[in-house]
Formats: structure tokens, sequence, C-alpha cells
């Protein structure tokens, strides 16, 4: 049997239902075919099987049941340790992916074998109601990734022979990605986001809410863990202390805030 290019990799516990069906019927219409959909089920409610057969029981969808619930980490790596494909391409749960994304961030991976990762920006949404996009064109070095300028976790695609190198996702709590980066940095690696916008990022109120302090304490220890082996300067650990200010910031002031920035980008 030929093994697939592309594993898409996602990990699901208790998504709205309608939003997961969403989520998967945009990577089932993707114009790029040849690729595998690891669903990694954490123990959640949905019955991804029953969904599966709604969906016509694509046979690209392999459903990997963990143990007992054990969370975003272990899930993603236990995704890896089943995928069979040279690149991994991540996908969250509630999100959309644009038809052509992974064709695109394939190609251009083909293309430019220098990079490890290779992101889209995205457009942050709600309902009916765009945002504005997230990310900017071009290398993410590691003074872009201290600063706040990092690729769209959910939005890249990933040469699984780097991540394996690094030991895969670290358990940062709510920055599992940003120590991927650090450590993709510090082993050589390299980055780059496409000005293309190929991916959907589905906001809900109570992501906001997890944006306060109480919820960023992997973040932190993640940034004090990296930030000195990666050469940190004094704005570098501004950023850390710009961190601790926006956790404590009511939440209607951090979604004011971050959708005023986002309007801007549109």
């Amino acid at each position: 049997m030929v093994q697939p290019n592309v594993s898409v990799i996602m990990a699901e516990y208790n998504t709205n239902n309608a939003d997961l069906k969403v989520a998967i019927k945009s990577i089932l219409n993707q114009t790029y075919r040849d690729f595998e959909f690891i669903i990694v089920d954490d123990g959640g409610k949905n019955d991804l099987a029953a969904i599966k057969k709604e969906l016509g029981n694509d046979k690209r969808i392999r459903i990997i049941k963990n143990p007992e619930n054990r969370g975003l980490v272990y899930s993603l790596n236990n995704a890896i340790a089943h995928a069979n494909g040279e690149y991994l391409v991540r996908m969250d749960t509630d999100d959309i992916a644009e038809k052509d994304r992974i064709k695109t961030l394939y190609e251009y991976s083909k293309k430019h074998p220098e990079f490890a990762v290779v992101s889209s920006r995205a457009m942050e949404f709600s309902g009916n109601e765009n945002y504005g996009t997230i990310g900017s064109r071009g290398e993410k070095t590691r003074r872009e990734i201290m600063r706040g300028d990092v690729p769209v976790h959910a939005a890249a695609i990933i040469k699984k022979a780097d991540i394996q190198q690094i030991g895969g996702y670290k358990d940062y709590n709510r920055a599992e990605d940003l120590a991927l980066w650090c450590d993709l940095l510090l082993a050589n690696k390299r980055m780059y986001m496409l000005d293309s916008i190929l991916y959907l990022y589905r906001v809900n109120p109570n992501d906001y809410r997890k944006r306060r302090l109480r919820h960023r304490g992997g973040e932190l220890k993640a940034r004090l863990h990296y930030y000195p082996l990666l050469g940190a300067g004094p704005i570098e650990y501004i950023r850390i202390v710009k961190s601790i200010l926006a956790g404590m910031a009511p939440t209607w002031m951090i979604r004011l805030y971050r959708n005023k920035r986002l309007q801007g980008r549109r």
C-alpha cells in the first residue's frame, strides 16, 4: 500500500458537533487528495465513528482513541506516532480550511525544503463576522518568535521528521505551539509564513476568558524557559511583562483591543 505524503492531524474533545462536522468536511473537500486524516478521540462525548459514517465513510479518516482524556499535547503526539505522511498538517476541530489550503502548503514546502514549518495567515471569525487576519508574511526567526510574531499553529504544515527530532510537543498548557517553535529554532530549523489566507480561525466568547492570567501559566513558564536559551534581550523580556498585564485586564477589554488590532489587517 502506497503511503500518503501528508497526514492531517486533529485532536478532538467535546467540540460543538456542528462546528466539528464543518471542520472535517473542509478537509475532506480539499483539492489536494493524497492525505490521511488522523482524528484523535480524547475521551469526549462526540461519536466520531458515527460522524465519519454520516460524512460518507471516507477511507482517509483514521480515528485513534486515547485510553482516557489526556489533553491536547498527548493527543497531538499520539497522532504523530500514528502518522504515515512525510508532512503533518494541523487542523483544529472548529475551524475551516480553504479548499486549496493543503495543496498550497504542500507545494511550497516541497519547493522550499529549507523550511521545517510553513504556515498561512488566517482570518479570525465568529458567526458571520470576520474580525481580521492573523499573522504576517516572512521568515520567523528567534527575534520574531520572542516578540509574538509567530506562525499560526493550526494553519501550518510541519515536516514530521523535524518535529520528531525535537521530541514532539512539550506539555506547556496553552503554549505547546510556542514551545514547539522555540524547540525547532534551537535545533536550527527554519519557519516561514505565506501571505495567503488559507485558514478560518473560529473565536468564541470562552476563548477570551482563557486569555486571563490564571490560564497563562504555561505560556509564562515556556517564555521563562526558552527566552534565555534563545538569547533574549530587554525588548523580548518586556513581552513577558506585557503578557502578564494583558492577563490581568478584564475580558471585555482584551476582546476590544484584539478586535481593533485585527480590523487594521483586513
